[in-house]
């Protein structure tokens, strides 16, 4: 190919890139847009009562938009990006107001506590599972929900475990109600029992399975409790990495070494962990002015109000129902569980 042809090649490689790009764009902006309304909305409604707080009102008008109007198809692209993208920038944001030290307070009783949740809550949602008889690949995809990170562990195991499209659909409606509710009751709860900020946010961390309802339930009690429950939670979503790492390993001895269920830590590990870090770092070494980290402190608390809009834009009653009353149940019993045995295991452990 001559240098002409090989510029022309590439500059159309380039012009079809940014067309791609704008493409995809536009196709986020109007869910985007309508995230923020709704955002900007309940950020107002929450500084009026401050106890329910924008992240619930967000919610609560994302639910009834979904289910009392239609939602034109043209705004689920730019609403997924806003759960998916903007709530890992948020997390990101938030590191830049926490240091090192104030992690390793927690102590290596945090790690302890991680990893006896994550064990005990597989354990016990997976034989749940299986008294209510729900069949095939749905028990354990129900059980990395529940004890890991919600959606993100069942869709991340559902191509090592080979699981059919509609048992990783199922799974995910089984949990996905339980955290909405986790965000309007587990604060209720924290002020009932008079949990200290530390403790709230270690429980918020360990017992609700979904990022985003653990950083809206542990801010929407306070700061301190918001900042504990963050670190706890990106601790346990390291935990997807060995747990599937193990499941890979299972099925792939199973089937004898079948190619197709290797596993690369790269596609399991959430990178996002490492800016979150990154942005830590920078606030220990230089300590960043608090003029600096209540402005990405602001910005990451409204970013937390889109995407719990977004949360509340994807909460379809009618899908929630054709799961049928037996998944249900069984998410309510393990959310519930999870909720006790978490907070048993601090009360021994703190």
């Amino acid at each position: 190919m001559s240098n002409a042809n090989l510029q022309v090649s590439q500059s159309y490689e380039k012009k079809s890139t940014l067309v791609d790009h704008t493409h995809s764009l536009r196709n986020k902006l109007p869910g985007v847009a309508l995230v923020l309304i709704i955002g900007v909305l309940a950020n107002s409604l929450g500084k009026d009562f401050p106890l329910i707080g924008g992240a619930v009102i967000a919610i609560i008008i994302g639910i009834l938009v979904r289910n009392f109007l239609s939602i034109p198809v043209v705004f689920m692209e730019g609403i997924t990006y806003t759960l998916k993208t903007l709530l890992k920038v948020a997390i990101v944001l938030l590191g830049f107001g926490l240091s090192y030290a104030s992690i390793f307070q927690l102590g290596y009783e945090a790690i302890l506590l991680v990893v006896m949740a994550v064990i005990t809550g597989i354990l016990f949602t997976f034989i749940l599972a299986k008294l209510f008889k729900l069949n095939g690949n749905i028990p354990i995809l129900v059980a990395l929900g529940t004890a890991i990170c919600g959606a993100t562990a069942i869709v991340t195991s559902s191509p090592i475990i080979r699981a059919k499209e509609e048992e990783t659909a199922y799974a995910i409606n089984t949990i996905f109600a339980f955290n909405v509710l986790a965000v309007l009751f587990y604060p209720l709860l924290g002020q009932i029992f008079s949990m200290s900020d530390q403790i709230f946010g270690l429980w918020a961390g360990l017992a609700i399975h979904d990022t985003s309802s653990v950083v809206a339930a542990g801010y929407s009690y306070s700061s301190t409790a918001g900042d504990t429950s963050v670190v706890i939670k990106l601790i346990r979503t390291l935990m997807l990495v060995p747990v599937t790492l193990l499941l890979s390993i299972y099925i792939s001895m199973k089937s004898k070494g079948a190619s197709d269920n290797k596993l690369r830590i790269s596609k399991v590990f959430p990178s996002f962990i490492l800016f979150f870090a990154g942005a830590v770092a920078v606030n220990t070494i230089f300590s960043l002015p608090s003029s600096v980290t209540s402005v990405t402190d602001g910005i990451a608390k409204f970013l937390i109000i889109m995407v719990m809009a977004s949360v509340g834009l994807g909460t379809d009653f009618k899908k929630i129902k054709s799961a049928g009353l037996r998944p249900l149940f069984v998410g309510l019993l393990s959310s519930v569980m999870m909720g006790i045995l978490t907070l048993g295991i601090i009360q021994i452990l703190y």
